[in-house]
């Protein structure tokens, strides 16, 4: 509040300059309305036509605003750096004032108490994700963001100082930083095999390619970069391309590799269902640039890109200042963002169907359901849609005739080509799928392979094992407790007795793991094994990108 008590020198209080802010009159062109929106850092004003950005008093570590000083230093630093790549939209710094009486103001007289970035405002409805959503992007729009990056690449700095910002020393110091911040929201923003895994996959990548990072750093492509490029951050006018809010914070964010800023804008196409114009955008900059080293290292950046946003997304969500509907908001998309960050690490950029395979009561429906929700896949179970397809109630063992027809050769088939078309339809809209099923005939997987080599989609088979007294005592649980599978340990060796062992699959695409541990020590586990499955994919040339 404008409080008279107040001295020229005092500082206000976030509730002081928020009352402020929010006032129309408080500005010197009146606006007819105001829209706030807050960031982890920075209270954003929109008050047509122009928009005023204050930093938050706040110090994360990899970001200082704590101090006026850092505040004002940081606020002209954002003038200056913004100014190559959108050159008519930032106006300058303006001081907010506090004068004599202790009423703030941005005319002055009096001393300066707080600091804003002033930019004019751009048309909404130019902003790339409001373009996406309206479904008004076209390739075309892709290419003149290629153009324009790639001439923001060319002019931009380079040289020996910036380019020792590409080693892994350095780069590992931003990705150990994001884990360290993140201990205290595992299982809250993201699970701790998501955690786990990202960690495995990243600091693997650095102990088995150190060469690949040499490279980069000799070849020259370590730049004063963007560092936080994503759609909501490039304005495509039909005439003009402005991209906004480049960092200015902390240079060792500016200064890397240009793939990690395009696995930014591409990881940001991906996170809003836009797999298609991912590939094509990253691809193209990979073509104008000559850069051949750039698709080994995408998937790297893009779960390393994905998982900051997470991480940024749960501290917005920690500010007291947020609303609690807008906190829930912000934690949804974290957890999205840290699932995406762990299917980039495990599986790569395009989605595939995993298929969970094996005997009975080997575990594969626990493990199937576990994969599909860390991955935030849909899942798709035989035994569900066995059952749903008659009716029946799916934790309901039948008896008798209807148990007969359940299993009959012509439901089993039905079961098996409804499966697959579903699997087919999740993949056809880019999303990956899960499969929970038997699959014991050769006859059932090669009818799914079949149709995915119609489609040209990936696949990756898992079967999944136990020894048999741990099988027979599971079976004998069954009893014990309400279950979607009807088999008991009556039925083990006639069911065992009908099973192919999957010998004809590729070996390239079929896992066998165990599942005798606790289950979170089996997904944990099984999630490495996919994770060293795509590094050695992404040096063989094979990655799922």
């Amino acid at each position: 509040m404008n409080n008279d008590k107040k001295t020229k020198d005092d500082l206000p209080s976030q509730e002081e300059l928020l009352k402020f802010l929010l006032t129309k009159h408080s500005y010197p062109h009146k606006p007819k309305h105001i829209r706030f929106v807050q960031t982890h850092a920075s209270y954003v004003f929109i008050v047509p036509p122009f928009v005023y950005k204050i930093k938050k008093p706040v110090n994360f570590g990899f970001l200082d605003f704590s101090t006026l000083e850092k505040r004002r230093f940081f606020c002209q630093q954002e003038i200056q750096l913004n100014r190559l790549l959108c050159p008519d939209a930032y106006l300058g710094v303006i001081p907010i004032f506090r004068n004599s009486s202790g009423f703030l103001s941005f005319d002055g007289p009096g001393t300066a108490v707080e600091y804003a970035v002033q930019m004019r405002m751009l048309p909404h409805r130019y902003f790339f994700k409001r373009l996406l959503r309206r479904n008004c992007v076209q390739l075309a729009d892709i290419d003149r963001i290629v153009s324009k990056l790639c001439q923001f690449y060319k002019e931009t700095d380079g040289g020996a100082d910036i380019a020792s910002w590409g080693t892994i020393e350095k780069i590992k110091k931003n990705t150990d930083e994001n884990f360290e911040q993140t201990q205290s929201v595992i299982d809250i923003t993201v699970s701790r095999i998501a955690f786990e895994s990202i960690r495995y996959f990243t600091n693997r990548f650095y102990e088995l390619y150190p060469d690949l990072f040499e490279e980069r750093v000799q070849q020259g492509w370590i730049k004063n970069c963007h560092g936080d490029l994503h759609l909501e951050h490039i304005h495509l006018q039909p005439k003009n391309i402005c991209i906004v809010d480049r960092i200015e914070f902390n240079e060792r964010f500016r200064f890397i590799d240009i793939a990690s800023d395009i696995a930014f804008l591409a990881m940001d196409l991906d996170y809003n269902g836009r797999p298609d114009l991912s590939f094509f955008f990253s691809d193209r900059m990979g073509q104008e640039l000559k850069d051949l080293g750039l698709k080994k290292l995408l998937d790297f950046y893009k779960s390393y890109r994905a998982y900051v946003r997470g991480k940024v997304e749960g501290m917005t969500a920690q500010d007291p200042l947020v609303d609690p509907a807008k906190k829930k908001e912000h934690i949804e998309r974290a957890k999205k963002y840290f699932r995406l960050s762990l299917q980039y690490a495990a599986i790569g950029s395009k989605p595939i169907l995993l298929v969970v395979m094996g005997k009975i009561a080997t575990g594969k429906s626990y493990l199937a359901q576990s994969l599909a929700e860390e991955l935030d896949w849909k899942l798709f179970s035989s035994d569900r849609i066995r059952k749903e397809m008659l009716g029946l109630d799916i934790y309901t063992r039948p008896e008798g005739s209807i148990r007969e027809k359940l299993y009959s050769e012509e439901i089993t088939s039905k079961t098996y080509e409804r499966l697959i078309h579903s699997g087919l339809i999740e993949l056809s809209q880019n999303k990956g799928v899960v499969l929970d099923a038997t699959f014991g005939r050769i006859e059932q997987r090669a009818l799914l392979l079949d149709a995915l080599h119609s489609k040209g989609y990936n696949s990756l088979f898992i079967e999944v094992q136990a020894d048999l007294p741990t099988r027979e005592k599971r079976l004998a649980e069954r009893t014990l407790y309400p279950s979607i599978s009807d088999a008991r340990l009556e039925d083990l060796t006639l069911i065992d007795s009908l099973y192919e062992e999957p010998m004809e699959l590729p070996q390239d695409r079929l896992l066998k793991i165990s599942s005798t541990e606790p289950l979170m020590l089996l997904l944990s586990r099984l999630f490495h094994i996919l994770c060293d499955r795509h590094l050695q994919q992404l040096m063989q040339g094979k990655a799922n990108i």
